[in-house]
């Protein structure tokens, strides 16, 4: 079995697929390391970890560059936080695309934050070019639609998620999302496995399961927490003169 129905199958079993984020090639080899069964990158941490803000600030061939890193170093399955996929170009995009799965990657995330008609017009130019040359990614499309505030989420969500499988989308990722009725409600009007990111409130695998959650992501979330802890180690070196903290 390739790595891309690996990677299929994962959303499709009847536990969820706990995904963790990364952002360098060393995170990425702790987290197969410790046993879980596929790998994210985060964009954002990415971005944060070479300087960047987030939201396409860095350049795609830095973004290539760790991905390749990534990939060179792992053997689980690897998908990628592609954006908006770093270009409006439908020619660019699949250049884009073509490149990231060179690399080995099986999945990427494509965020619909510009709206959803150019959205579907990237996940048409997309799907439309891997049958063309006979190649598979799965690709998890991200909708924004309770992050942004937009009015009736729900509605537009179940909407969506019905124009994007028909466009070629493989998942559907709802950001935002703080309650298991409102996920609950998702789960049943829609037929794509759905991806959450597992905040505070949402913390419980065994919980998001019950729900029909099929993905848990943690986003830039593990990113963060590991900075800040490494942040709180060099605070406390330089305020105790010591060096202790660190054993």
């Amino acid at each position: 079995m390739n790595h891309y129905q690996t990677f299929y199958d994962l959303h499709h079993r009847e536990h969820p697929l706990v995904i963790a984020n990364v952002w360098n090639a060393r995170s990425a080899q702790i987290i197969e390391k410790v046993g879980f069964d596929a790998i994210a990158t985060s964009s954002g941490a990415i971005a944060d970890s070479l300087g960047y803000k987030d939201g396409e600030h860095i350049p795609f061939a830095e973004l290539l560059y760790m991905v390749q890193r990534i990939k060179a170093v792992t053997s689980i399955p690897l998908s990628i936080d592609m954006e908006r996929g770093y270009s409006d170009n439908l020619k660019i995009l699949n250049q884009h695309i073509q490149q990231i799965i060179d690399t080995g990657a099986v999945g990427i995330n494509l965020e619909d934050n510009q709206g959803e008609d150019i959205f579907l017009r990237k996940l048409h130019a997309i799907r439309n070019y891997l049958q063309q040359t006979n190649q598979q990614l799965f690709i998890n499309a991200r909708t924004d639609v309770i992050l942004m505030k937009r009015p009736n989420p729900v509605e537009t969500i179940i909407v969506r998620a019905g124009l994007y499988k028909d466009a070629g989308a493989d998942g559907l990722f709802v950001t935002g999302v703080q309650d298991t009725e409102t996920i609950k409600e998702i789960v049943s009007a829609i037929s794509l496995p759905l991806n959450v990111v597992g905040v505070s409130k949402l913390s419980s695998v065994p919980l998001l399961a019950t729900c029909g959650v099929k993905r848990i992501s943690m986003a830039g979330i593990l990113y963060s927490v590991g900075y800040r802890k490494v942040e709180g180690l060099v605070t406390g070196i330089k305020a105790e003169n010591s060096l202790v903290g660190l054993y």
